[in-house]
């Protein structure tokens, strides 16, 4: 019994559904993209690293594919790109969660709503709006902050995916688990089933906030600095009677 795991019903059929996602999802040569790439940095004054164009370029071609990375490493500024090169009237962009769905509207200047929006929640029925016989009506659908992404909202989302819709799912595999039930985003990764790209290089506007160099040290193992006089990370020492 040690070995075995219990699902229920609707736990039991989030994983299929996102391989059978992945074998119905081909992989087309993206004509240009390397070009459109390099108009891109011209344009807005920066450059991609390899890892990130290897992931905007693994989106544009793929069906599926996850991209994980902690902060400052160029998540939203790869949405960014993707957008760019993609059919952009076709594309939806959600999130878990109310805030996140902001900040990513206004990372990005387009809508981005919360999953349960974007499928048509009934509340208190508990059903969604959209699923297999009322798919959603998009040709690729990117999801930031995909580690609050629990299995009952993951099962939503890919009931509603239509045919031939690209996915694209972005987060932090070093966060929490969502608050819900499963480690979707770290059970993915995990699988390797799923393409996906990791990115771990911090850039030049994160590089001075000692939040996001402390939080990459702590993942490696190593000890965080603490109360630079110049810094925005403190520790500070507190009695208790």
């Amino acid at each position: 019994m040690t070995n075995e795991k219990i699902f229920s019903m609707p736990f039991s059929k989030v994983y299929p559904l996102l391989v059978a996602n992945a074998q119905r999802q081909g992989r087309t040569r993206a004509e240009g993209a390397g070009r459109r790439i390099a108009d891109y940095e011209r344009a807005h004054g920066m450059h991609f690293s390899d890892t990130q164009k290897k992931a905007i370029i693994t989106a544009v071609e793929s069906g599926l594919l996850v991209i994980t990375g902690g902060p400052g490493t160029g998540k939203t500024t790869i949405i960014n790109c993707i957008l760019s090169l993609l059919d952009s009237d076709g594309v939806l962009l959600a999130a878990p969660t109310g805030r996140a769905a902001k900040r990513m509207s206004e990372a990005t200047g387009r809508e981005a709503q919360t999953l349960h929006r974007l499928l048509g929640y009934g509340g208190e029925d508990g059903q969604f709006g959209h699923d297999e016989e009322e798919p959603l009506e998009c040709s690729c659908l990117i999801v930031d902050e995909m580690s609050m992404v629990d299995v009952y909202l993951m099962r939503a989302f890919l009931r509603a995916l239509p045919d031939g819709a690209k996915l694209i799912m972005v987060g932090d595999a070093d966060q929490l688990p969502s608050v819900g039930a499963g480690n979707v985003l770290g059970d993915i990764l995990k699988s390797g089933v799923i393409p996906s790209v990791r990115l771990t290089e911090i850039f030049r506007q994160a590089e001075t906030s000692l939040i996001v160099r402390n939080a990459h040290a702590i993942n490696r193992g190593e000890m965080p600095q603490v109360n630079r006089r110049d810094g925005n990370f403190f520790m500070e020492r507190v009695a208790y009677p």
